[in-house]
């Protein structure tokens, strides 16, 4: 994809699912990568691979996004390696706890907000911090749970729900200032976080066979729509939210 060499790109979320397969595309597109992950083992052989195949360059940056002094520490480790930050997309994130609102805790749902929405807001606020003079494009992974119920995940539809929210605000107050923000909505996505929960709650098996495409999306599926907006090729793209889910959201 044009309009990525030596272009200085956080990644959230790295080290595996969509986060790990936009690593990828960056890196096999000449970017300057810093992916930020819990994941240690996953975050730092993404980056080894990056590095092995000699076109981008990678590092990784141990983050807990809901953590403000790591998310500060992620954004100047970007731009003490690479002199500049010129994007991000944000795909850290947890998942439902897989209960009836009238059963999640209120340090559950503290829990999912805590990583997806307030994570989210952090790491926005400070890579934009980042982009003022020279601006920048930054992309949020929400989710289709944001615009459409989904059983037993009450939390999760609030949290990707307000992501959307932050979004919009963003964008606006940004558009002026060469710093893009826009959100991609994933439908079903065979990561590990959603294998994990498949796990915990089978009976998510039947929302499964409502997908009109009638299988899950590859990561590097919705990763593509993530680093086409980060890239210069959407250049006049801001405060979109682009849902790449098999239509499952217009049913």
């Amino acid at each position: 994809m044009n309009g990525l060499t030596g272009k200085s790109i956080i990644v959230t979320g790295g080290g595996s699912g969509i986060g790990q397969a936009a690593c990828r595309l960056l890196g096999e597109g000449g970017a300057l990568v810093t992916i930020a992950d819990l994941n240690e083992a996953g975050g730092r052989a993404t980056a080894e691979e990056i590095e092995a195949a000699g076109i981008g360059k990678a590092q990784f940056v141990h983050t807990d996004v809901s953590n403000e002094d790591d998310v500060k520490a992620m954004v100047a480790a970007a731009v003490s390696a690479y002199g500049k930050l010129d994007g991000a997309i944000n795909a850290a994130g947890v998942p439902q706890h897989g209960k009836p609102m009238h059963e999640v805790t209120a340090d559950e749902f503290d829990f999912v907000c805590g990583i997806n929405l307030r994570g989210m807001f952090l790491c926005v606020k400070y890579q934009v911090q980042a982009m003022l003079e020279k601006g920048g494009a930054i992309v949020a992974i929400a989710s289709t749970a944001g615009v459409t119920g989904v059983p037993n995940s009450s939390e999760y539809c609030a949290s990707k729900s307000g992501v959307m929210g932050l979004v919009r605000g963003v964008s606006v107050d940004y558009a002026d200032k060469g710093i893009r923000i826009n959100a991609v909505l994933p439908g079903g996505t065979w990561t590990p976080m959603v294998q994990r929960s498949l796990e915990q709650d089978p009976g998510l098996q039947k929302v499964v066979d409502t997908f009109p495409m009638k299988r899950f999306a590859q990561p590097v599926e919705i990763a593509s729509g993530a680093v086409w907006m980060v890239s210069d090729q959407a250049s006049y793209c801001t405060g979109a939210m682009l849902s790449i889910d098999g239509a499952l959201s217009v049913i």
